[in-house]
């Protein structure tokens, strides 16, 4: 049961203000009246969290809001501390608030890399997976085009590489013109183009739960809320997602069916046509992210979205760093051509021209057959790297379960029970070994018992040594005692 907080918060289901700006707010009237004095120490932020029967990470936001404000400060050993009155504020431009929609919405950093650490967190192919030879081929060809040299690309992408992206589409059996293709900056900017055309401020997006971040972080600087809808081992589950359709009334839902990130599951061909029945009978758009569909080992890839979609209702999104060179920042989107106009502008908006020397690369690699021989010593090398990692972890990892993917370049392991994703971050972090607490991936938030390991960006000489670092971590996280209560000191607030 929370106590009692004596500065007569009380959160109002009915505003619209999120939780942590009532809070923030309740706070900040505190200070005015003279209920917190300069130097008075606030709670922990876990143990108000507990009093207050909120999460934590409300608490933090509120607490970091009025230090942003100059009202509160934080120090190493001591606490929050009250540093001023409302009146002691001068006015200096509200930066965090007018960036709201990006900065209070950004995904956790990931644990900071020290030289030497094993990068088991990041989500980039390691450069000995980069078809560098045919890369650097490509490049070589397309620096001769002078006009590629003094003009911009259109809005909506060289014609060449629209070309050889629905030709890719077509032999993948989904019905797709050139015109109906609009290359973006990366897969990241397909999506922030998707929130940017299709959504807006009181719109609701359906996500998977886990779910890749940059999706419902580029929802939510639109504007929309993100409503995360339960996976079961085949990825999203129907009934839920049902439900939520019924109940929330999205303007789009965003899954990602073939090697889901992070938890690298595959959605079977029932289910999927299951998911476009109902979104056909409720009209509701669906964006398939694609981004790891060519990355399957050794099972046939299941029919997209898009190729089963009787109703026009699938955008694709796609992108290349993740499967030919991180520095490849090229994605693209596959739209009904009814949308592609609301695309386009939403692009425009964003940034005028794609850079068309990267465009004419990628149009070059595709059409010259080196992303067919690369994809297969591709999916080879992320095999065998997946195997040497697995192994590693069942030697060294106690209490970790781990199910082998089908595909892709993660690991999406359990934690032993009573472990959080977060803490394991910072624990491994400390033995030199970088991991992703699944908290990252949780668009409701709160804390995971899970991480994912990316096994394509360290060296594979690497992958057994990480594991071993991880082990040690989760040893010494198991070995200490339960804790039962926050011990800090902080104000009385009987």
């Amino acid at each position: 049961m929370p106590k009692p907080d004596p500065l007569r918060f009380s959160p109002d289901p009915d505003s619209a203000a999120p939780l942590y700006q009532q809070l923030g707010a309740a706070l900040r009237a505190a200070i005015r009246a003279g209920r917190l004095r300069v130097g008075d120490r606030l709670p922990s932020e876990r143990d108000y969290a507990t009093r207050l029967g909120v999460s934590r990470t409300t608490v933090t936001a509120a607490y970091q809001d009025l230090k942003d404000q100059g009202l509160l400060r934080g120090y190493v050993g001591r606490g929050v501390i009250v540093m001023a009155s409302d009146g002691d504020v001068a006015g200096p431009i509200a930066w965090r608030q007018l960036g709201a929609p990006l900065t209070r919405h950004a995904p956790p950093p990931g644990p900071r890399r020290a030289p030497g650490d094993i990068p088991l967190a990041d989500g980039w192919l390691h450069p000995e997976l980069v078809p560098r030879a045919a890369l650097a081929a490509s490049a070589a060809r397309v620096a001769t085009r002078p006009e590629l040299l003094a003009s911009a690309a259109p809005p909506q992408g060289l014609a060449a590489l629209r070309e050889a992206l629905a030709g890719r589409l077509q032999e993948r059996g989904a019905r797709v013109a050139a015109d109906e293709v609009l290359v973006t900056g990366g897969a990241q900017q397909g999506l922030n183009v998707i929130a940017r055309a299709l959504l807006g401020p009181g719109a609701v997006a359906l996500v998977e739960s886990p779910c890749w971040h940059g999706a419902f972080r580029a929802f939510r600087a639109a504007g929309a809320e993100v409503v995360g809808v339960p996976m079961d081992h085949e990825g999203v589950d129907p009934d839920a997602l049902e439900d939520a359709l019924v109940r929330a009334r999205p303007k789009l839902i965003y899954l990602i069916p073939t090697l889901q990130c992070p938890t690298g599951r595959v959605m079977g061909v029932e289910r999927r046509r299951r998911v476009l029945q109902l979104c056909e009978r409720f009209r509701t758009p669906v964006v398939e992210s694609v981004v790891y569909d060519e990355l399957l080992f050794d099972i046939a890839p299941p029919p997209s979205l898009k190729k089963l979609d009787p109703a026009g209702l699938v955008i694709q999104q796609g992108g290349a760093s993740k499967h030919i060179s991180p520095a490849l920042r090229l994605g693209w989107l596959a739209a009904p051509r009814e949308a592609m106009h609301l695309l386009v502008a939403a692009k425009a908006s964003l940034d005028l021209s794609t850079a068309p020397l990267s465009q004419a690369l990628l149009a070059d690699f595709l059409a010259s057959g080196a992303q067919a021989r690369h994809l297969a010593r591709l999916r080879g090398e992320l095999e065998r790297r997946r195997d040497l990692l697995v192994r590693a972890l069942a030697r060294h990892c106690p209490g970790l379960r781990v199910t082998p993917p089908v595909g892709g370049p993660y690991v999406w392991a359990a934690l032993p029970p009573g472990l959080s994703g977060a803490e394991v971050e910072a624990a491994a972090a400390a033995e030199g070994v970088s991991v992703r607490g699944g908290e990252s991936f949780l668009p409701e938030q709160g804390a995971s018992g899970h991480i994912r390991l990316c096994y394509a960006s360290p060296d594979a000489d690497q992958l057994a040594e990480g594991a071993e670092r991880l082990g040690r971590a989760l040893r010494k996280l198991l070995a200490q005692p339960a804790v039962t209560g926050d011990t800090d000191a902080g104000l009385a607030w009987a």
